[in-house]
């Protein structure tokens, strides 16, 4: 009676770690934060170019939000999905394209 009650519980264990397995390979590892998760090279863009393509709504451009658990270059986009930019080759005030809205940030 023990044997067979221990055979039923190990195939149920078993079968739980194959099937969470499988989901987790599916979705892939959770992240923390927002969005994919994924870190974009960010697309610097001259003030001229973002005026004549993008021009800034009448407060300006927004400036992205940098996380202090990040890298330092790392800067989360304003609009949504607040997609991270690694933006350690713009320079500090410099504009950003965020390609998934096509619009214009700053870099903090």
């Amino acid at each position: 009676m023990k044997t067979s009650s221990l055979k039923i519980i190990s195939a149920a264990v078993l079968g739980l770690f194959v099937l969470g397995t499988i989901v987790c390979a599916q979705t892939g590892p959770a992240t923390a934060g927002s969005g994919s998760g994924q870190v974009i090279v960010a697309q610097p863009i001259s003030k001229a170019e973002a005026e004549k393509k993008y021009p800034p709504p009448s407060s300006g451009y927004p400036t992205g939000e940098r996380d202090p658990h990040q890298a330092s270059g790392i800067v989360m986009s304003p609009y949504p999905p607040h997609q991270k930019f690694d933006c350690s080759k713009v320079p500090h005030g410099g504009l950003v394209l965020d390609p998934h809205m096509n619009k214009v940030f700053v870099r903090p």
